[in-house]
């Protein structure tokens, strides 16, 4: 079996972060029209990717997926921060999109009780796989600094975002994508950081914001 020589493997993670998580959002970009009707199935396809790396991984600990022990000890405090969020993101849609602050759950309440279903399960969780479990696991022998990581990870998130195009996205998941890495961080629980991605970016769909993040709009 081939096997990558200890001096490459470096080099190789590198190009490998590098690739995942700044050319194929930047290719994305380019390819936004056409990529929007394919999003969720690019998102399983990366996520599978990640999860086979992660449980192939001998070092990787895998009770960090749930972690209910960091869950308890740390959802107070994402609560708080999520009612602190909740209000930034209600004075934004009001400030920036009037015309859609809640919109969703007034005019579209069915569609809009979906979206709290399967928001959480089709995306939030696939993301934080992703962006912080498998981030912050993969490449800690390049990025040695934890803080680094988490800041590479919110760039990361944005990036993401780019194929959007517009700078509330970006802008936006920089500064969520910022603050799940800090709480992934800490807490070690996948779980947890998918709970608080959850509350979010429900609520950023509820109180209207959530139009500069949906795909639909680039179709």
């Amino acid at each position: 079996m081939f096997e990558i020589p200890k001096s490459w493997f470096k080099p190789v993670l590198f190009f490998e972060f590098v690739f995942l998580f700044v050319i194929l959002p930047v290719v994305f970009y380019f390819l936004r029209h056409d990529v929007a009707p394919y999003l969720l199935l690019c998102l399983t396809t990366i996520l599978l990717w990640c999860l086979m790396l992660l449980m192939i991984d001998p070092r990787f600990k895998r009770f960090r997926l749930w972690n209910l022990e960091k869950l308890k000890q740390h959802l107070p405090n994402v609560l708080k921060h999520f009612l602190l969020a909740a209000l930034a993101i209600t004075v934004a849609s009001w400030w920036l999109t009037p015309q859609w602050l809640f919109n969703l759950p007034l005019e579209q309440t069915l569609m809009w009780l979906g979206l709290l279903v399967l928001y959480p399960l089709l995306s939030a969780w696939p993301q934080e796989i992703i962006f912080r479990t498998y981030l912050f696991h993969r490449y800690k022998k390049i990025f040695k600094s934890k803080s680094l990581r988490a800041w590479l990870s919110a760039g990361a998130f944005s990036l993401a975002h780019l194929m959007f195009a517009n700078w509330i996205a970006v802008l936006g998941s920089f500064i969520a994508g910022l603050v799940f890495a800090f709480t992934y961080m800490h807490s070690r629980s996948t779980l947890l950081v998918a709970v608080e991605h959850s509350l979010w970016g429900c609520w950023l769909f509820t109180a209207g914001l959530g139009v500069h993040f949906d795909s639909g709009m680039l179709v």
